[in-house]
């Protein structure tokens, strides 16, 4: 339906329906657009790691290797490399090259875990995280993140 406003004032009287009839709405829109706001630079600084490898791709692996065998994934940027690897309880991981840090698991509502790396780059994440999540990763010497995957 379009309709014409000649008049401010009717203008107005319809917009202010409007928002009254989504106004149960309005406070998980706003902190979900402030949220979104404060995230549109975060990862400015950060190297961006994309998927190289994920064994769920690989048709003859996935032919040959049991069912109740882990995926793994690598992510790369530069010389840079987190691998993981998502089993039925936990996901396994390291850093390359060997190296001390954190990883935090992001998904759509923000970082859902929190772990440490010891100093040869191994970390567990306990359970496996829901959803579309992303690593960020942070050494002494490098900050990187993931590509969003599904594990």
């Amino acid at each position: 339906m379009t309709e014409r406003f000649e008049d401010d004032e009717v203008l107005a009287l319809h917009l202010a329906e409007a928002l009254r009839d989504v106004r149960p709405e309005l406070d998980e829109v706003s902190r979900r657009a402030k949220g979104a706001f404060t995230w549109r630079t975060i990862d400015a600084d950060l190297l961006t790691a994309q998927l190289m490898f994920d064994s769920t791709q690989e048709d003859a692996m996935a032919a040959t290797r049991s069912a109740d065998s882990g995926r793994v994934m690598v992510f790369s940027v530069e010389l840079k490399s987190v691998e993981i690897e998502v089993l039925s309880d936990r996901v396994v991981g390291q850093f390359l090259p060997p190296s001390a840090g954190e990883v935090e698991v992001e998904g759509a509502d923000g970082v859902v875990a929190t772990v440490l790396a010891d100093d040869l780059g191994f970390f567990v994440v306990e359970p496996v995280p829901t959803g579309v999540v992303r690593l960020r990763c942070t050494t002494p010497t490098t900050r990187l993140v993931t590509d969003w995957v599904r594990l």
